[in-house]
């Protein structure tokens, strides 16, 4: 167990070549877009109330071991005009015990996000003290996770889901990857993971994917809005919108075509569930959804590539899959990672408190798969 400084510290040593990469490609991005470099130092000090000091204290030690300044990787992390570009995505499925082949609880996030060279994956321990250890899958550079399995054998992740403006006083408190994390550190079952979600207020829109050895659970959360459970007793699955909470209206080209995609991938998890039909389900089978390409390799799919038409600025912001990660409570904890297209890469095994390879911790494996050509 180490301090939140001491760890982004190491982390930062690790990740240097990727957390540069990032940079490098926010500043070409925001050239790109006629920004002014300053602002992309902004944050919204209003949201910087909901999160905590030690991820901030985490931040200081990213940038030290980085060899970056303390600005940009909050900047990184929390700049509001970086957040502007970004369109989100997503698919996941979820499978209690009684679903699976071993009787396990298992769940599966493909990670999916615009602007893609913006984001290197790395598998990385939260390891603070006082604190829940976790392991999951972020960006280089982030103090933030949005995905995460805890020591205790707790899974918490989202998927996106969009949001209407709304009055300010209604939409306060933590946004969706800090609450991830704090759920991950500060909860050791989905009974209390729930009880954090009811008694804190946040600014977050997403599908929440709790599940522990015993019970599962899809939680919607919307800002302004009281959350809604799930519970999950047969395998699931969702995409970028909610089944119970209003969708906002699309009102322009993008969010018109942004719902359909989230409704295909979704219709397709389903037929997927379907197809399976009373079958016991494992890691393999989980493994080929993450890989799936019925719609093609276009935002369409399960395992989401960047449109093959289009201008060059929509091939840009497309979203993508990213990485894919399968979490396994049994007997033991296991997690089976795939950093890049899941279609391209393989998935690497590792059981909770092995070593993080370094490929994966540092964010070169991800980094040699962006330059493969598509």
């Amino acid at each position: 167990m180490t301090s939140p400084f001491e760890q982004g510290r190491r982390r930062g040593e690790l990740e240097k070549s990727a957390i540069r990469h990032v940079l490098d490609e926010v500043y070409r991005f925001i050239d790109f877009f006629e920004i002014e470099r300053d602002q992309f130092l902004k944050v919204d000090k209003e949201k910087l109330k909901f999160v905590p000091e030690r991820f901030l204290e985490e931040c200081r030690g990213l940038a030290e071991g980085a060899e970056s300044s303390y600005e940009e990787i909050v900047a990184v992390n929390f700049s509001t005009v970086i957040g502007r570009l970004f369109r989100d995505g997503c698919t996941a499925f979820i499978v209690p015990k009684g679903c699976s082949e071993d009787g396990s609880v298992m769940l599966l996030k493909n990670r999916d996000l615009g602007l893609r060279r913006l984001h290197p994956q790395v598998l990385s321990y939260s390891q603070l003290d006082g604190y829940n250890e976790f392991l999951g899958v972020t960006d280089a550079g982030s103090a933030y996770w949005y995905q995460g399995v805890n020591k205790k054998g707790l899974v918490v992740f989202n998927t996106a889901t969009p949001c209407q403006p709304l009055d300010p006083t209604d939409a306060q408190g933590m946004a969706t990857p800090i609450l991830v994390r704090r759920m991950l550190e500060e909860c050791d079952n989905v009974d209390e993971a729930i009880k954090f979600i009811e008694t804190n207020t946040y600014s977050a829109c997403s599908n929440l994917f709790l599940g522990d050895c015993e019970r599962t659970a899809i939680v919607e959360i919307k800002a302004g809005f009281k959350p809604h459970v799930w519970e999950i007793e047969n395998l699931d699955c969702r995409s970028n919108h909610y089944l119970f909470h209003t969708n906002p209206e699309e009102k322009t080209k993008e969010e018109i075509l942004s719902r359909l995609q989230t409704q295909t991938r979704y219709a397709r998890g389903k037929q997927l569930i379907a197809e399976k039909g009373e079958e016991k389900i494992g890691v393999n089978d989980l493994q080929q959804f993450s890989k799936d390409h019925s719609n093609g390799p276009s935002p369409y799919s399960v395992c989401r590539h960047p449109p093959v038409v289009g201008t060059p600025l929509e091939k840009l912001m497309s979203s993508t899959t990213l990485s894919a990660e399968i979490f396994k409570l049994g007997d033991e904890i296991e997690t089976f990672v795939a950093l890049g297209y899941p279609c391209q890469t393989e998935f690497v095994k590792l059981k909770y408190d092995e070593a993080v390879p370094e490929p994966l911790a540092s964010g070169t494996l991800w980094l040699e798969k962006l330059k493969t050509k598509h």
